[in-house]
């Protein structure tokens, strides 16, 4: 926790005001109409559309008829030496692959949601499969998916009810599954109806740290003491601070409550090296390396924002998320592939396996690359990190 000065009672007070002014909007769902959906924005942005169905953001959350990976069908019981997943994580019930309701993620590993009838919402199964062994291994995440994961698993994620009181209560919605269109360009349906640039939020014209901002909402690990799990442990993520509003790409999200909120290498009081616990335990790799150059690679997954702000790309403003990435085409320009993107700032020497080793573990033996770019990584020996592309399973 952060130890800050009357932290509980102020969360408390904060968030009853908030309720007491928000409660009439929430049954209004306010914001629903404002987003549109993916399908929609097809029909003018095709070109955009098709290439960003061909990304993970597309389909980070599937039916399993849709995204279920072959091989779990094949080894749901057993992968020869490990079980399957038996049991809900919440309720420790028993569940079967039929009771599967979403499948999340594929190219790292898949996990598994079901009901929890306990709630309304969804919970983890207690096992997660690993896409590059083949094997079941243990997942222990004890709370209710749409309270703690589904910020950064959907578009147009609002909470329409929370009492600080009685967080198995709250209530939560979306306007779409997966991170479509309007998760980056904000909500359309202004656009839609007036077909106008001003009306949708474009990255065109923007700041470097406008840009860079925009990914670091989801591509981050934080603590947040606002606002808990429907089992009342600290969210993973950052809700807006509104009840019945959703975050918008216009949104600086680091002055939402920054007092309620551990985010290490953002908050300047939360120090990147500090000794964290729960969650925030072992964030970043801070071994005599490290130290010696004041600079932490991520320890654990999707903490790339933080590993970026400590980099020479962002100080120097020289690269951010966009420059080797792109979550679409254009019809100017095709997805960039980021393996090739060193090449057109540095010579031939300067390649992402060198310099970005796998340090942040998202699995057993899997690690994703580091986005520190500094030249100490050359030296680190880095997991292996998934590549190949998985198989569905076609029912």
């Amino acid at each position: 926790m952060k130890g800050r000065l009357s932290v509980a009672v102020t969360v408390a007070v904060f968030v009853a005001l908030l309720i007491g002014s928000a409660h009439a909007e929430a049954k209004k769902e306010t914001g629903k109409k404002e987003y549109v959906g993916s399908e929609t924005c097809k029909k003018c942005h095709k070109i955009q559309y098709e290439s960003w169905k061909e990304t993970y953001h597309s389909k980070m959350v599937r039916k399993p008829s849709e995204g279920i990976l072959k091989a779990v069908v094949e080894k749901w019981a057993t992968d020869g030496a490990t079980p399957g997943p038996v049991t809900g994580n919440v309720t420790g019930k028993p569940f079967k692959m039929e009771d599967v309701v979403y499948v999340i993620g594929s190219n790292w590993k898949q996990r598994y949601l079901v009901k929890d009838d306990t709630t309304g919402g969804y919970q983890f199964l207690d096992k997660q499969f690993n896409r590059m062994s083949g094997k079941w291994e243990k997942y222990g995440n004890k709370n209710d998916w749409d309270t703690m994961c589904a910020t950064c698993h959907t578009t147009g994620y609002r909470l329409t009810a929370y009492d600080p009181a009685n967080p198995k209560a709250q209530k939560a919605e979306w306007s779409e599954l997966n991170i479509g269109c309007e998760t980056c360009h904000g909500p359309g349906a202004m656009h839609v109806k007036s077909k106008s640039k001003k009306d949708i939020w474009n990255f065109a014209g923007k700041s470097f740290d406008e840009k860079s901002l925009v990914c670091g909402y989801c591509h981050i690990r934080v603590e947040n003491e606002l606002y808990k799990s429907a089992q009342g442990n600290p969210r993973e993520d950052l809700p807006a601070p509104k009840i019945g509003d959703s975050y918008k790409p216009s949104d600086d999200w680091r002055k939402w409550y920054p007092e309620h909120v551990v985010i290490p290498g953002v908050q300047s009081e939360d120090k990147i090296d500090a000794d964290y616990a729960g969650d925030l335990k072992g964030l970043f790799v801070t071994d005599n390396a490290a130290k010696a150059i004041g600079v932490y690679s991520a320890g654990k997954h999707h903490q790339e924002y933080q590993e970026l702000l400590q980099s020479a790309h962002y100080k120097k403003g020289a690269a951010g998320c966009i420059d080797c990435h792109s979550p679409h085409a254009t019809k100017k320009e095709a997805r960039k592939d980021p393996k090739k993107t060193c090449a057109g700032c540095h010579d031939a020497s300067y390649t992402f396996e060198k310099y970005m080793p796998g340090t942040g573990k998202t699995a057993d033996n899997l690690f994703l690359r580091t986005h520190t770019f500094v030249k100490e990584n050359a030296d680190r020996k880095g997991g292996p990190t998934a590549s190949g592309q998985p198989e569905y399973n076609k029912k």
